[in-house]
Parts: C-alpha cells; structure tokens; sequence
C-alpha cells in the first residue's frame, strides 16, 4: 500500500496547488456575483452551462474515469507501446464523438432550456438558448484535458495537472473582466470557454516530455474495448445524475427569480473543501489503488482508501461545522457587492447552511466511487448513482412545496448521506482488506474536535454580530476572519489533545518541509 507518511505528502503537495485554483475559481465566482448578481441573466447563465454538462456527465466523466485504471494497468506491466496505442485512440475517439455530439445538439438548444428552466421567458430564456449553442462544442476540451491529466497522474505528476486548473480560472477571469463590460453574459460565457482552452495547453508540454508518441488513431484497440466497456454503465448512471440535475433545476425555475443563482452560489462555497482536499486525496488514491489491482493486493487497496477516507474527513467535518454556524457572514464577505444585495445573500446563506451538512456525506461517495474504479468495477457505482438520483428526486418532490429552494438543498444533503452509506457497505463486500476500525475511531476524535470548534465559532460570531449581519462589511471581514481562526486554532488544539495520527503526520510534513528550505537557505 501507499505509506501514511507517502500518501501524506503528495496530498499536501497536490492540496497546495488546489487551493490556489480555488482562490482564483473563488475570485471568478466573486466577479460574477459582483457583475450579474443572483438575476435572471446569472440562472441564465448556470442553465446554459448544466445543458452541455449532460454530454460531459454521460460521456466525458465516464470515459476519462474509465481510462485511468486501463492505462495504469499498461504502465503498470512496462506496455509503454500499448499505453501510447490505447490513448491516441481513446483521445480520438472518444474527443471526435464529443465534438460532433456537440455540434448536432446546437439545433436544439431551445428545446433544451424549455425543458431545463420551463420558468425562463423574454430575456431570460433567449440569452440562456445563445450561451447553450456557444458552450455545445466547447465541450470536447473538458474531455480531453481530464485524459491528459489521468496520464500524467499515473506516471506521478501531480504539479502540471494541478496547476491547470489555476491557469484556467486566471483566464477566465482576466477575461470576463475584459470582455463582460462590454458583452455582458455572453463575454462571460467566452471566457469560460477560453479558459477551457487554456486548461488543456498548459498540460501539453508535458504530456509530451513523457515520450508516448500519441497521434491520431482511430481504431479500436482491445484497450479500447475495455476502457468502453468499463465506461458504459457509467454512462448509465451518468444519465441517472442528469435526469436528477433536469428536475433540480426544472423545480427551480418555478420558485422566485434567483434561486438557481443562489444554489449555484451556495453549492461553489460548498465544494471548496471538497475540491480543496478531497479531490487531491482522489488525485493521489486513484492511481494507486489502479496499480494495486493491477498487483490484485486488496489488503493494501482497503488500508489506501480508508486512510484517504481518515484525511478527507479531517477537514471536511470541521469544514461543514464552520459553514453551517457561519454561512450568512461568509456568502456576505464572499458576494455582497455590485449586483449582489442583501436578498441574495440571505437566499445563498439559506441554501449553504443546509449545503454544508452534506458535505462529508459527498466527499465519502467521491472515495468509494474511486475505489470501484480503480477496481476496474464501474458497475456499484451505476447502481449507487441510480438510487441516489432517484432518492434525490423523489425528495425533491417533496420538500420543494413546503420549504423551497431550500428545500431542494436538504434533498441533496439526504440524497448524499444515504449514497456514502450504501457506498461504503458495498465496498466492504468488492474487497476483502477494508478495516472500518481507522476510519471510525479518526471519525470520533474528529467529530469531538469540530463540536468544540462550532460552538466557538458560533459564540464569536454572535458575541461579535458578525451571524446578525448588524456591522459593515468591513467590520464583518475582521471580525469573520478572527472567528474562523480562533475557530481553527480550538479544532487543531482539540484534534492535538486526542491525538488525531492526520495531523501528527501532516504537522511532520510541514516541519521537514520548512526544515529543507531553512537549510538550502543557509
């Protein structure tokens, strides 16, 4: 298996790059808060964006996920010459169907937001069917830049892959500034596809440092059979995911004007640690749990992933602890400005408080997916993303009536927990090494830890005012951020005294690391 102190270091190392993607995604999403606010032309643009999502969800993430484990598999046995055949022809393949998916779906692009947002008229509507037809055949970029970065993590670079992602964001908001002025939404929308753009470029030269010789084949190669066969019920649950995604925004559309801009809002917030950390915890796992198969170690595969679990939950339990006791102060410093008024804030402060509770429940299923992947097993988590969908939709249904758009946010928080419970016990049964003795006894101790700190946070910012809202902005910027400090100094004391072995390892980590540099400074 991957040693603590191993696995520890590369999701430090990738984490670091994480977040100064997120700082920049987070500046990104602050200019379109501050340019087109929670409105009309913001749901336009969140549904235009949803609509080629379904390409990407059905073919795009299945397929990308599919490849890793096959191509690890040929590295793994030293196939450098089947490695480089199986990905030119999964790249022009699965790119070219992409692109020209993309292109016959342009027609239909009115029909689409119809049956997306039935809610959108005038404006609203039109602007959402222009932006629909700009992202379709943008959307082939998506695809091939998570193949470049499957190949690249599986040969261990991290740095490139996760420095993309920053290089994307920069651009699209060096862009939407230059452009959104003068073009409004649209601008944006050219941004976004730059920024597409940009994320494949940065990848490519090395990509090519690594020597496989990748060209235009399209042929189908017996990889490529495989990595179709692992990625068709994907494509299955994938469809499963779009239909839930069809009737959470349908049921949105119909509330009151804004509400998908503030789920859209208060789901951005409620990603970051989950796009902070746990995808740096999966960007390390996959590969190797890919390799382990490929070795049939299952006792290794079981202690890998329950110890990324371990890290994942170290910050994502305080992480959903804080935003849930501070979500007014946060989406306020986040996004109240420009367009984006107190209403807005409310709505999206609303949203992520029920977000945040459901963020662990993601981050498990997120984990346990990888874990089925890289078994090469792609049917568990079909099955688990059909129920989930229907779960979420039936909750949808229900909840939607009484409590509206925050209604639709707990169906989602439900919808999660039950996926990364039934995730969990299916894995138990896939592989023989899974241990749940780690992972529960970190889980206690992190729990105990995130319970002190929210109720420090909670009294910091009622005694300072910052949860009412009574202060300036300014005044709630300081006061938030003393609150969430102290807040983390209490967790990292509390986690300290129970000896939590996630943050004895990644303390060790720091201190070598500052240690290094201390010398070659010297």
């Amino acid at each position: 298996m991957v040693s603590n102190k191993g696995f520890a270091r590369a999701t430090v190392i990738v984490s670091v790059l994480s977040v100064l993607s997120k700082i920049m995604g987070f500046v990104r999403e602050q200019l379109v808060a501050w340019l087109f606010g929670a409105s009309g032309l913001t749901d336009a643009y969140v549904v235009a964006l949803a609509i080629p999502t379904v390409l990407t969800g059905v073919i795009s993430n299945p397929v990308s996920t599919a490849f890793l484990p096959v191509f690890a598999s040929y590295v793994a046995r030293d196939d450098t010459k089947g490695a480089t055949r199986l990905a030119s022809s999964v790249i022009t393949l699965s790119v070219g169907a992409f692109l020209l998916a993309g292109l016959a779906a342009i027609p239909f692009a009115p029909a689409l937001v119809r049956l997306y947002a039935p809610g959108f008229s005038g404006h609203v509507f039109d602007s959402a069917v222009g932006l629909t037809r700009l992202f379709f055949p943008a959307f082939a970029l998506p695809l091939l830049g998570a193949l470049y970065k499957g190949i690249l993590n599986t040969y261990k670079e991290f740095t490139v892959p996760g420095i993309a992602p920053f290089v994307q964001n920069l651009c699209i908001v060096g862009l939407t500034a230059l452009l959104a002025p003068a073009l409004g939404v649209r601008g944006l929308a050219i941004a976004t596809v730059a920024g597409y753009l940009a994320f494949n470029l940065i990848q490519v030269p090395w990509v090519r440092r690594l020597r496989l010789g990748l060209s235009f084949m399209p042929e189908v190669s017996p990889g490529t059979k495989q990595v179709a066969n692992l990625a068709l019920p994907l494509m299955v649950g994938g469809l499963a995911t779009q239909l839930y995604t069809l009737v959470d925004k349908n049921l949105a559309s119909r509330l009151a004007q804004g509400s998908i801009a503030a789920l859209n809002f208060a789901g951005r917030i409620r990603y970051l640690p989950i796009d902070l950390f746990v995808t740096a915890v999966i960007t390390v796992v996959f590969p190797a749990l890919s390799e382990m198969w490929a070795r049939k170690d299952e006792q290794a595969m079981g202690e890998t992933l329950i110890t990324g679990a371990r890290f994942a939950l170290f910050v994502c339990v305080p992480s959903a602890v804080g935003l849930a006791v501070l979500a007014k102060p946060v989406v306020r410093i986040a996004f109240e400005r420009g367009a984006f008024t107190g209403t807005a804030t409310l709505l999206t402060a609303g949203a992520l408080s029920v977000y945040s509770l459901g963020i662990v429940g993601l981050a498990l299923c997120r984990i346990v997916d990888v874990g089925f992947y890289s078994s090469q097993n792609t049917w568990y988590p079909v099955l688990l993303a059909l129920g989930v969908s229907c779960v979420n939709i039936v909750y949808d249904l229900v909840l939607v009536g009484p409590l509206g758009h925050i209604g639709l946010a707990l169906a989602n928080v439900l919808a999660s927990w039950l996926g990364a419970a039934a995730g969990l016990i299916l894995y138990t049964k896939h592989i023989a090494g899974v241990n749940f003795r780690p992972l529960i006894g970190s889980g206690l101790k992190i729990l105990l830890s995130s319970a002190v700190m929210g109720i420090c946070a909670w009294a910091l910012g009622t005694y300072s005012g910052v949860i009412a809202g009574t202060g300036s902005l300014t005044q709630d910027i300081i006061l938030t951020f003393i609150a969430v400090g102290v807040s983390v100094l209490v967790y990292l004391a509390c986690a300290f005294i129970l000896k939590c072995e996630e943050l004895v390892l990644i303390t060790n980590i720091v201190r070598r690391r500052l240690g290094n540099s201390g010398k070659e400074s010297s």
